[in-house]
């Protein structure tokens, strides 16, 4: 079989007809990620039910996939947790913070990237925001401009939700290393569709869910804290396997596990990191870099042909360096972004419509034809 045959057979909803082009919302689960999620139901309605010592080695294997994905030299840095937001919100809850204290972030971020920073508010932290210059981009020079004897740390996403900006987030890591700050990074939008290294880039925690660009279940996600903030991270919640030997259930004063088990408090959503598993797998069968320069391939063709149609008003970065998987557009006379991007989906073609803009998010998998067909909708 034929590398692309073999892609397509993983995904049945293009022989349905179906051009989904929303990864950056909600990604489809391959085949691969179903059969995987089915015989871990079939097993606990009618096998074994109890297989916890597998299970067990899953989950290691899983967060070996998930360090090797991120470049982290220790998968004992990979903690599971429910989604994004609850693990940007572990990193908030974590850490000690002063009256006065400043957080720097930036106008494009989504919120799950503020919200939980935001609530420190009670603590006297000031979150301080910037702007991204004429083209876009959130420059490092313009974070470095806003740092002052207050800054505790700089948070950013991998790539923005909306203009799809992909961060320079090595420069940005440099720059909180000279000036002794945590470089905290929300990864959803770039795990999956662009190459993040968290060693090279100096980030001190990143935060993401699964079932975007990873293409995983939902309600399943992870957090990497290096060794510089496990130091500093307190837990912000416990739970039976929060300490260092869970299984003696007599012993209540026993030490904590260190802080990275420390917040897995209970149950695992094994659903979930069976998925993951088999999304992981099949990436790295595929292997990342084609799946990085594939989905490269789509934006870039989409950026410019959309560029060539008049009265198109293009907000995904100009310059290929800080694009990632999502096109971002307007179109001169169209008002109702929501009704179009509906009437697209009745004929079986789905984006997404986000603050007035039209958003196309491409994945790997999918083919130019389909992004043709796309295309003719709007020249």
């Amino acid at each position: 079989m034929s590398f692309k045959n073999k892609i397509a057979e993983n995904f049945p909803h293009q022989s349905d007809g179906h051009i989904y082009l929303n990864h950056a919302a909600i990604s489809p689960l391959s085949k691969n990620v179903r059969n995987a999620i089915d015989h871990f139901l079939i097993e606990r309605h009618t096998g074994a039910i109890d297989l916890f010592e597998q299970w067990s080695e899953l989950i290691e294997d899983t967060r070996l996939k998930i360090s090797k994905l991120i470049h982290s030299t220790s998968a004992d840095n990979i903690t599971f947790l429910g989604n994004t937001s609850e693990a940007v919100s572990a990193i908030a809850e974590g850490l000690t913070w002063e009256k006065g204290d400043e957080i720097i972030l930036n106008t494009l971020e989504f919120p799950t990237n503020v919200q939980p920073f935001r609530i420190l508010d009670r603590k006297g932290v000031k979150l301080i925001f910037i702007e991204p210059d004429e083209e876009g981009i959130i420059q490092p020079e313009d974070i470095e401009k806003a740092i002052t004897k207050k800054t505790k740390m700089v948070s950013i996403s991998a790539v923005q939700y909306l203009t799809g900006l992909k961060s320079n987030l090595r420069a940005i890591g440099e720059l909180c290393e000279n000036h002794g700050l945590l470089f905290v990074v929300d990864g959803i939008q770039g795990l999956g569709a662009v190459d993040i290294d968290v060693v090279e880039s100096k980030i001190d925690a990143l935060a993401s869910g699964s079932h975007k660009w990873l293409m995983a279940p939902m309600g399943i996600g992870f957090l990497y804290i290096s060794e510089k903030i496990k130091q500093l991270l307190t837990p912000f919640k416990t739970g039976w396997l929060s300490v260092e030997v869970p299984w003696d259930m007599r012993n209540f004063e026993q030490n904590w596990a260190p802080i990275s088990s420390h917040l897995e408090v209970g149950t695992y959503n094994m659903i979930g990191i069976k998925g993951l598993h088999a999304s992981l797998s099949t990436f790295e069968e595929i292997g990342y870099k084609n799946v990085f320069s594939l989905i490269q391939e789509h934006t870039n063709y989409l950026f410019e042909k959309l560029s060539e149609v008049n009265g198109i008003q293009l907000i995904t970065p100009k310059d290929p360096i800080f694009r990632s998987g999502i096109v971002t557009l307007k179109v001169d006379g169209m008002n109702d972004c929501d009704q179009f991007v509906s009437n697209l989906k009745n004929q079986k073609i789905t984006l997404s419509s986000r603050e007035g803009y039209i958003r196309i998010s491409p994945h790997y998998y999918n083919t130019r034809k389909e992004l043709d067909i796309v295309l003719t909708h709007f020249l």
